[in-house]
């Protein structure tokens, strides 16, 4: 362990590392530092100079609920993938941009409450990933991870609010676990609960939709993907054009697909290969 760092006991509520904090006191309080992880970048946002107030606990109750959901229901294939920000998002051209502007824009309108399917496309490597998972912390952040809904309560409608809910999907990884599943219990109840929870999620992201093998079985993967979340926001990255998802997926899931996705679209066009120049 570096002698400048020290666990405390406290572990990451995105990945499950453990946080790190200063070894030494703060100088004017004489207190313990924050903590934060430096596999994924999380920082405890309680100031821990003071004894934080039912705000500051509630504000950082809905931040850990909603930064525990996206790692409990999310399938990735490297957490590596949560490091992305729209501050890192390497905009070295008017085209790329311009795709960082209107990705900031469509995320603006889901904190507002519109239901909203944008349709990233673009080749390999054109920053398609990095700015979906950006959307997902911009919207998180700028609202204060939490979204006012209206219940029923008593028979009377009631505006509360409720961390975000948002799952990160990357498809063929998805695939792969539900074949694997097939002859491991543990995963399939994680797989399970994870596809139980994309019919409640307010916000799903869909990482390199159209990229797996065309197979009867992801047909009706996507088939029932998007019958759950036809009226529910989805951010969907992918290579494949329009006449190409129809080819591949028929016009029934692209016509659900197309609901709320009108002038919604992204297209990195114009844009250099990113990777390599981001981490």
């Amino acid at each position: 362990m570096s002698k400048v760092f020290e666990t405390y006991g406290v572990n990451c509520p995105v990945c499950g590392k453990p946080l790190l904090r200063p070894q030494i006191l703060n100088k004017r309080t004489g207190q313990k530092m924050a903590g934060a992880c430096p596999s994924c970048g999380y920082m405890e946002d309680i100031n821990h100079r003071e004894i934080p107030d039912n705000k500051a606990l509630t504000a950082s109750a809905h931040k850990n609920e909603a930064l525990g959901y996206i790692n409990t229901y999310s399938i990735f294939s490297s957490f590596d993938v949560f490091n992305r920000r729209f501050s890192n998002y390497t905009a070295s051209s008017d085209a790329s941009k311009q795709v960082l502007e209107r990705s900031r824009t469509i995320a603006n309108r889901i904190i507002n409450g519109e239901t909203i399917h944008t349709l990233m496309i673009g080749a390999t490597g054109r920053g398609k990933t990095h700015l979906a998972v950006g959307m997902m912390y911009w919207i998180l952040e700028r609202s204060g991870y939490k979204l006012l809904k209206t219940v029923m309560k008593n028979g009377k409608p009631v505006e509360t609010f409720f961390s975000w809910k948002i799952i990160f999907i990357d498809w063929r990884e998805l695939i792969e676990r539900k074949k694997q599943s097939f002859n491991d219990d543990q995963m399939a109840k994680q797989i399970n609960k994870t596809m139980a929870e994309i019919k409640n999620a307010d916000v799903v992201i869909l990482d390199d939709f159209g990229s797996e093998r065309g197979t009867e079985y992801s047909l009706d993967l996507a088939d029932a993907f998007w019958r759950d979340r036809e009226n529910k926001t989805v951010i969907v990255t992918t290579n494949l054009i329009g006449s190409d998802l129809t080819a591949r997926y028929g016009d029934r899931t692209l016509s659900r697909m197309k609901n709320h996705g009108v002038n919604n679209g992204i297209t990195f066009a114009n844009i250099p290969d990113h990777r390599g120049l981001v981490e």
